[in-house]
C-alpha cells in the first residue's frame, strides 16, 4: 500500500532536481556568457557589464550607466518649472522643519500628452530651502503629496545656468505618475537663477549604453530617456510638433570615443551613419539599424557654404555643403537651426545664425524632385525702435534674408565674437543725431 507513495516521493524529487538544474544552468548561462551583473535585492537595476555587438547592426542596451553631473548626454533631458512662495498644489504634508522662506515648484516629469486644450504635462513637487547651507531639496519622489517624511537632498555647486551658479542635487529615484504608464526613473534636479527669474530643473542621471556595428565599424551608442518616462522607445514623427516626445539617441560617429552635442539627436524611426539610411525599429532591450534605401529628392537653398539642421517626420539631417545643395530622403521637414558662412582672405571664416527660420520653418521634399527655397544674400539690415525710458530710445538691429528669414548680428569669426557694430543716428537731411556702440543682447 506504500509503494504509490514511495513512487510520488521519488517523482517529486526527480522534479525539484530539474528545477534546480534548470536555475543553475540559466544563471550560468547569463552570468558567463552575458557577464549579467545581478543584484537580488533590486538596489540597482540589472545591466551588463561589458556590452557587445550581438550582430550586424544590433546591440544590447543593457548597460545603465550613472551620469555625472552636467553630463553633455544627460542634460538633453532636462526640463524647467517655475516656483513661487505657496505650497504645491496636492501637497498635504510639508517637510519637517521647512523654512517659511522656501520656494515650491511643479516640474514636468514623464510622458506627456496633447489634449485639446494644449500640452498636458504630469509633474512632481518639490521644496527648496535656500535658508542653510548647503541648500536642501525636498521631493516628493514617491507622488503622493505627502513630503513629512522626505529626506533632504543636499545641492552641490556645479558650473552655471542662466548667468547663475547652479546647484545640483541627487540623484533620486522618482516613483511614476498616477495612471501614467510611466516606470520609475532616477533623476537630478538644478536649481538656477534667483528670486522670481529661480527655476527648478530635473534631467535624467544615467542613460543605457551598447556598441553596434554598421558596415564593419564599431560606433558607441546610447540611449537617454529624454522625456522621463522610465523607458527607451522610438516615436513616429507624424508631425513637427511630435519630436519631444521622442528619447534622444547618441552615436559616436567620428568613433573618437565620446559623445558631442552634435551626435545627439531624437530616437527617430530612422538615422542617417555615413552615407547609409538605417530603420530604427522600437525596443527596449536592444536597438537594431536596418538598412534601407529611401526615396530621394534635391534641396536647393541657393546660398553658399550654408549649415541647415532640420527634422524630417522620420529622420534629423545635418546639411553642411559649399552650394547650399543636397540629396535627402523625401518627407515633411521643419528646419531646427540654419547659419551662414564665409571665409575672409586671411583664411578666417565668419558666421551669422538665423533667428527666424522664414521658409526654412517647415517645408516638403518629395521623391525625384527639387525644392528650391532662396534664402540667405543680399543681406538687409533691420531696426526696430522702441522707447524704454524718459527722453532713451533702443534700436533693435537684425539681417533679413531674401526669403523673410532673419539673422542675428552677432557674428562669428571663428570661435572668437567681434565687438558690436557702431551706430549712427541720422536724420533726413543726413544729420548726426546720435552716436555710439552697441550691445549684444
Amino acid at each position: 500500500m506504500r509503494r504509490p507513495t514511495k513512487i510520488l516521493l521519488v517523482t517529486a524529487i526527480t522534479a525539484m532536481g530539474l528545477v534546480l538544474l534548470l536555475f543553475v544552468g540559466g544563471f550560468i548561462y547569463f552570468r558567463y556568457f552575458f557577464s549579467l551583473d545581478i543584484d537580488l535585492f533590486g538596489s540597482r537595476p540589472l545591466h551588463y557589464v561589458q556590452p557587445e555587438a550581438w550582430a550586424q547592426g544590433e546591440c544590447p542596451l543593457m548597460k545603465y550607466v550613472e551620469a555625472k553631473k552636467g553630463d553633455v548626454l544627460v542634460g538633453a533631458s532636462m526640463y524647467w518649472g517655475a516656483g513661487g512662495g505657496g505650497v504645491s498644489m496636492g501637497v498635504t504634508a510639508v517637510p519637517k522643519g521647512l523654512s517659511d522662506k522656501a520656494r515650491w515648484f511643479a516640474v514636468p516629469m514623464g510622458r506627456k500628452t496633447v489634449s485639446l486644450f494644449g500640452l498636458s504635462y504630469h509633474t512632481v513637487s518639490a521644496a527648496l530651502d535656500e535658508s542653510s547651507s548647503p541648500p536642501k531639496l525636498y521631493v516628493d519622489a514617491a507622488r503622493t503629496g505627502d513630503l513629512s517624511e522626505a529626506q533632504a537632498l543636499l545641492g552641490t555647486p556645479s558650473g552655471s545656468e542662466s548667468g547663475a551658479a547652479a546647484m545640483w542635487f541627487g540623484p533620486v529615484a522618482v516613483e511614476p505618475g498616477r495612471e501614467t504608464g510611466d516606470a520609475t526613473v532616477k533623476v537630478f534636479f538644478i536649481s538656477a537663477g534667483a528670486g522670481d527669474n529661480q527655476r527648478l530643473g530635473v534631467c535624467a542621471a544615467g542613460y543605457m549604453a551598447g556598441e553596434v556595428k554598421l558596415d564593419g565599424q564599431a560606433y558607441r551608442v546610447a540611449v537617454i530617456d529624454n522625456n522621463l518616462d522610465g523607458r527607451y522607445s522610438t516615436v513616429d514623427l507624424d508631425s513637427q510638433e511630435t519630436w519631444w516626445q521622442a528619447d534622444t539617441l547618441a552615436l559616436d560617429l567620428d568613433q573618437d570615443g565620446q559623445f558631442s552635442t552634435m551626435e545627439l539627436q531624437p530616437l527617430t524611426k530612422a538615422v542617417h551613419v555615413k552615407d547609409a539610411y538605417y530603420m530604427v525599429p522600437d525596443g527596449s532591450s536592444s536597438i537594431r539599424f536596418e538598412k534601407y534605401e529611401p526615396r530621394m529628392g534635391t534641396l536647393d537653398l541657393g546660398a553658399a557654404d550654408a549649415t541647415l539642421v532640420a527634422m524630417s517626420d522620420r529622420l534629423r539631417h545635418n546639411l553642411t555643403g559649399l552650394d547650399g545643395k543636397w540629396q535627402v530622403p523625401e518627407g515633411r521637414y521643419g528646419g531646427e537651426r540654419f547659419s551662414l558662412s564665409k571665409t575672409d582672405a586671411e583664411g578666417a571664416k565668419w558666421t551669422l545664425e538665423c533667428l527666424d527660420m522664414g521658409p526654412l520653418a517647415k517645408f516638403e521634399v518629395r521623391g525625384g524632385e527639387t525644392t528650391a527655397i532662396k534664402v540667405g544674400p543680399p543681406l538687409v539690415l533691420k531696426v526696430e525702435a522702441f522707447a524704454h525710458e524718459a527722453r532713451e530710445v533702443v534700436l533693435r538691429l537684425a539681417l533679413a534674408g531674401v526669403g523673410g528669414e532673419t539673422y542675428s548680428v552677432e557674428v562669428q569669426k571663428g570661435s572668437v565674437r567681434p565687438n558690436p557694430p557702431k551706430v549712427k543716428v541720422l536724420d533726413s537731411a543726413g544729420k548726426v543725431l546720435a552716436e555710439g556702440n552697441s550691445e549684444y543682447g
